[in-house]
This record gives C-alpha cells, sequence and structure tokens, in this order.
C-alpha cells in the first residue's frame, strides 16, 4: 500500500469527498468497481448524469496517477487506468494519516474526544476499545 500519499482533508464534507474532489470521488468509485477503464469509458459514464469535459475527466484521471491512487499504462493509442489500491486500503491509509496527525499533536484532546464521542454516539463500539485496550495492556 502506498504510504506516501498526501491529501487534503476537509472534514466537513462527506465520505471520501473529506480526501478527495467530488469529481475525484466518482471516478475512483468507478474505477473500484470496474478495476481498469479508459478517459473515454469513465467520461461516457459520467456524461450520463451530467455535461462533463472529456478533458476535464483525463486531467483528472491523469492526476489521480501523479497521487499515486490510479495506475496507468498505454495500450494502443489509450491510456487503461486501474486503482493502485484498493478503496478499503485506501480508507486505512487516510484514517491513518488523520488520526497519527491528530495523535502526534494533539494526543490527549483527540483521545478524549473519540471516548466522549463513543460513549454518546456508538457505546457498542465503545466496549470493543475497551476489550482491545484491556487486551493490549494484558500483552
Amino acid at each position: 500500500m502506498p504510504l506516501n500519499m498526501r491529501f487534503r482533508f476537509s472534514p466537513s464534507k462527506d465520505g471520501l469527498v473529506k480526501v478527495l474532489g467530488p469529481l475525484e470521488t466518482e471516478i475512483m468509485q468507478l474505477l473500484w468497481q470496474e478495476e481498469r477503464s479508459t478517459v473515454k469509458k469513465v467520461h461516457r459514464r459520467l456524461s450520463q448524469q451530467r455535461e462533463i469535459a472529456y478533458t476535464t475527466v483525463m486531467t483528472t484521471m491523469s492526476r489521480l496517477a501523479e497521487k499515486g491512487v490510479l495506475n496507468r499504462h498505454r495500450e494502443g493509442l489509450a491510456y487503461v487506468y486501474t486503482p493502485a489500491i484498493t478503496e478499503e486500503e485506501f480508507v486505512t491509509m487516510v484514517v491513518h494519516q488523520v488520526l497519527d496527525g491528530l495523535l502526534d499533536d494533539y494526543s490527549d484532546t483527540a483521545v478524549d474526544y473519540m471516548i466522549d464521542y463513543l460513549a454518546k454516539n456508538n457505546p457498542d463500539e465503545l466496549r470493543r476499545l475497551q476489550k482491545a485496550i484491556q487486551a493490549r495492556v494484558a500483552k
């Protein structure tokens, strides 16, 4: 899993748009479903939902390749794009980067907030966390 990817984190947005732009997210979701595609095929799919320039899709897919999220190789006259990382690996990498940043700089606040948040919103997950901590401490 490429660990050197860096993304901007926008906590107020939803889902993967927190770290990818809306178009990048749509393109990645298409490629995670289809596993390989060309700009032409992705453009065709996106054009069914809205007007979008072919060059916009091409530029966005090139940037995703530069970021290391997509691989590309030439087949004939077209580039074929494939995900360089699974969606699950991508989410894991982003969560690690976000939490590493928070825990490195604001450990007490981040941990206290996580406990309070889970107590209020997801007590089952808080109990799972408690058991995981007890298991680590017992080692």
